[in-house]
């Protein structure tokens, strides 16, 4: 806790700190080539980097052929499979009364011969467990039914921990409650392990709840954005990243790095980075797709997203030196990939200083780059929004019009969320001396969504 105050600190705020003061240092003939601020250079790298990321990943996608429309053809890329591994389909469920029923039922279709379904029942306190034993004694040969109902709980990875005791799949594949898959999941995701240096794989992510209300259409652009990243990260060696939901991991891999991370806010980014740093891949598999459930309201997604932020930035924090270090396993794609997402988060804390440091300047009668701080923020909204129409017409096959359309109104959504997000993330890793909590997203059966 203590490290990752001092080290976030370090990095942001005391690294800008030190940049005004090196600006107050040095002499004014050498400013005279080099014109304050000075710390608005260090945000144009960011942002130049931010463009190089960009150009990158839309080239390497366009290679690929993945920008074309539902009324072109497009190849077949699936790799062939020669060998079906066994699967142990992880589920974590607490309170699931309204969705776990349908998930089984979902999972139960599976076209792919050897796999298990653990259900994983941690202190459910409704219906939850007369559900699992109902599906356990229809279905013993394919279900089996975890109740974890002493103690206290210790979170999906506390869950996904213990089932991994108690099972003895080669593979293991971790959905959430309500997730929904196509029947051949498991054939199109298990080809990508093959590759001995790929320790996991993770699928797209989809809302199934996106004509509920505006927020939950916002959102399912907002994984257009995210599957786009994912597939462009892919495609360029970066950093693909597990989602908590339709990833399959070799249990090997899982052995020899210790398993999910108990006390992580975020087990399956914490567990990617993990991955990363020990020099194993991941992979992204376009084809395969895992629908889940956005939250309904915006204080239930503001709880989940400053979450998914918090703990995203201290896992990094906890590896940066494994990542940039000098005995580091990770490749200078990776590295760079880590450098500009986490300018995601430097880039608007060092402009909100900048701002405030150059009103400061405003109000003594001094010269100031408020102007120049305003263009870098249009710059930095525009990347986004390229970044948006692109995913949005990859992954939804809309016009280019529609897709801008789309990706105009969810830059703006950003605009109003992201901010507030890390505001909230940061003060509480600075200023806290607590880890943020664990806030369930309430989950609604499918009459419950037709109702809304």
């Amino acid at each position: 806790m203590i490290f990752d105050r001092v080290l976030l600190g370090s990095l942001i705020v005391g690294v800008w700190a030190f940049i005004k003061l090196i600006e107050e240092l040095l002499p004014d003939k050498a400013l005279y080539y080099l014109p304050k601020p000075l710390a608005l250079y260090a945000i144009l790298v960011l942002v130049i980097s931010m463009i190089i990321h960009t150009i990158w990943m839309a080239l390497a996608q366009r290679r690929k052929g993945f920008f074309k429309t539902r009324f072109e053809n497009s190849n077949e890329l699936v790799p062939p499979l020669n060998y079906y591994p066994s699967v142990d389909i992880f589920v974590a469920i607490h309170n699931e009364e309204k969705v776990i029923a349908t998930t089984i039922e979902n999972l139960l279709n599976l076209n792919y011969p050897d796999f298990l379904i653990y259900l994983i029942n941690d202190h459910s306190t409704d219906n939850t467990k007369e559900i699992l034993d109902k599906y356990y004694s229809l279905f013993p040969e394919k279900v089996k039914v975890i109740h974890r109902l002493d103690g206290i709980s210790t979170g999906k990875a506390g869950g996904l921990n213990y089932a991994f005791k108690h099972s003895n799949g080669e593979l293991i594949t971790v959905f959430d409650a309500d997730a929904k898959v196509e029947s051949d999941f498991l054939l199109k995701m298990v080809p990508y392990l093959d590759d001995e240096t790929v320790a996991a794989v993770q699928s797209q992510k989809r809302i199934s709840n996106s004509s509920t209300n505006y927020l939950t259409k916002l959102q399912e652009n907002e994984y257009c954005l995210d599957n786009y990243f994912q597939c462009g990260k892919d495609t360029i060696g970066g950093n693909v990243e597990l989602r908590g939901n339709g990833q399959i991991i070799k249990r090997s891999v899982l052995e020899e790095v210790d398993l999910w991370d108990e006390e992580t806010l975020t087990d399956d980014l914490e567990l990617s980075t993990r991955l990363t740093v020990n020099g194993w891949t991941i992979r992204f598999c376009l084809e395969a797709i895992t629908l889940e459930q956005a939250p309904l309201n915006f204080k239930s997604l503001l709880l989940q997203r400053r979450r998914w932020a918090e703990g995203s930035l201290r896992r990094y924090l906890t590896n940066l030196s494994k990542i940039f270090g000098p005995s580091k396993n990770t490749s200078i794609s990776q590295q760079f990939d880590t450098f500009v997402f986490l300018s995601q988060f430097a880039v608007p804390l060092w402009i909100f200083l900048d701002i405030i440091s150059e009103i400061v300047r405003y109000l003594k009668d001094q010269e100031t780059h408020l102007t120049s701080l305003m263009i870098i923020s249009f710059v930095i909204w525009i990347i986004t929004l390229v970044n948006l129409v692109l995913g949005i017409r990859m992954y939804r096959k809309y016009s280019w019009r529609t897709s801008f359309i789309r990706a105009f109104e969810t830059n703006l959504y950003f605009l109003s969320v992201w901010p507030l997000i890390l505001i909230m993330t940061f003060r509480k890793i600075l200023f806290s001396r607590t880890r943020g909590k664990w806030h369930r997203t309430e989950h609604y059966s499918d009459l419950e969504l037709e109702k809304v």
